[in-house]
């Protein structure tokens, strides 16, 4: 048998974890950021876009994958399910269970790069407001 139970739980949750560090990062950086951070926030920006450039056509894969799948899950009713529990087909039972633990760890992924996007939103809407505000500073009579 592959995985158990426990060791899928113990790959999904430290994967959602790796996912909610990042965000708790991303909260503390914004916290600090200053309208001197512009240069900081720039280079960010540019290091997130490159990121999610190379993480593209891995989300296709995923994206194929998840589709794939949904699919074989459709066919896999319950009555097959119990058929195969009943015969005790391992073989087939063990990988529905390394699909569906694939398909999970394959949504934390895309969340986790869904997550990249927002990052980089959060960062241009940021530089965007401290650009108005430095605009706004500089058209204010003194």
């Amino acid at each position: 048998m592959a995985d158990t139970a426990e060791d899928v739980k113990r790959k999904l949750s430290a994967q959602i974890d790796a996912a909610k560090e990042k965000l708790d990062l991303l909260k503390r950086d914004i916290a600090g950021m200053h309208e001197e951070d512009m240069a900081a926030l720039s280079q960010r920006r540019s290091e997130i876009g490159q990121r999610l450039d190379q993480q593209r056509s891995r989300a296709q894969q995923l994206q194929e994958k998840i589709t794939s799948w949904k699919n074989e899950k459709k066919a896999h009713t319950l009555e097959a399910i119990a058929a195969w529990q009943e015969r005790q087909e391992l073989e087939k039972l063990e990988k529905r269970a390394e699909r569906a633990a694939d398909y999970a760890a394959d949504m934390v992924t895309i969340a986790a790069n869904d997550f990249e996007e927002a990052e980089q939103a959060v960062c241009e809407a940021i530089s965007a407001r401290l650009e108005a505000s430095q605009a706004f500073t500089s058209a204010s009579p003194a």
